[in-house]
């Protein structure tokens, strides 16, 4: 059935906008494993490839006062097509700021505030989520420099205090710019265990809906034999409950992960043990500044 223009505006937009190599595309396509039991609920999820070069083409005329209601308006209306829809997820790392300038102007993704501004005015009647999984920069740095090919290091790392890099600044940004939109955010290095909490929360079904993509994450850093034995006494236990699934899946990655796939090589300009010891210091207090901050939904 076709939606009108009134059930149109009551769709909720929930933009995942990175960090940048954090999930590295898995949210899409672990969620797309269940795309049509999540659309009988009225959720969509799409692969990027489908939406983002009209949402780029659209933020370019945005940004010169070319867009028009109407256009904005048939943006929507070709993601949702004939679908009963209350809620399409859209993902890119990309929407918080080209991650080779991430810390241009020595600081972490200045521009995140006006980028998700943005996005939002794509859609300025509809209801509007931002989600983000942080990355300590310690390990995240050296990643997305080597990501990219036209900066030198000089360049991409444009004088930064890599001891004063806020992820706390970049979400107070995007509160500040986006006024009325809630933001969940994540750390990264707790994805394994809360992957199918991430799904509930960016879906919007929180615990009521059981994913058959929840230990993709999971699947990537454990040994395989871990895994199979993990999979086989999930599915032998179908009672359990998620908090009493988190702490199952816990318990297997710390007896079955792989050091192998966990273990991060930092290797760049002037860097030493002790100056990435003092930025995982920050990195974890600056966390719970977040965890502290109104509008933030925090998963843990």
């Amino acid at each position: 059935m076709k939606q009108t223009d009134s059930s149109m505006r009551d769709i909720t937009l929930a933009f995942h906008i990175g960090a940048p190599n954090t999930d590295n595309g898995q949210l899409t396509w672990s969620l797309r494993k269940d795309a049509l039991p999540l659309l009988e609920r009225g959720v969509m999820i799409r692969r990027p490839g489908t939406y983002m070069k009209a949402i780029n083409q659209l933020l370019r005329k945005q940004e010169q006062e070319l867009a028009g209601d109407q256009e904005r308006g048939a943006l929507l209306s070709g993601m949702v097509k004939d679908q009963d829809v209350s809620r399409i997820i859209l993902t890119n790392s990309g929407f918080l700021g080209v991650p080779g300038w991430m810390l241009s102007g020595g600081r972490l993704f200045r521009n995140a505030g006006s980028n998700t501004a943005a996005l939002r005015g794509l859609f300025p009647g509809n209801p509007c989520e931002f989600f983000l999984g942080l990355r300590n920069p310690a390990t995240l740095i050296g990643p997305v420099f080597k990501s990219q090919s036209s900066r030198s290091w000089e360049q991409f790392a444009a004088g930064a205090d890599f001891l004063n890099l806020r992820w706390s600044d970049v979400v107070a940004d995007i509160l500040q710019s986006n006024p009325g939109c809630r933001i969940t955010v994540w750390c990264n290095e707790e994805t394994p265990v809360i992957w199918p909490g991430i799904l509930g929360h960016v879906t919007g079904l929180g615990g009521g809906f059981r994913f058959s993509g929840e230990l993709d994450i999971t699947r990537g850093i454990i040994s395989e034999s871990g895994y199979e034995r993990l999979e086989a006494y999930l599915a032998s236990r179908p009672g359990l409950s998620e908090d009493q699934r988190e702490r199952v899946r816990a318990l297997f990655l710390t007896y079955f992960h792989s050091e192998e796939a966990v273990e991060e090589e930092i290797d760049l300009p002037g860097w030493s043990q002790g100056l990435v010891d003092e930025m995982s210091e920050a990195y974890l207090a600056d966390t719970e500044l977040i965890r502290g901050m109104p509008g933030v939904t925090f998963l843990c």
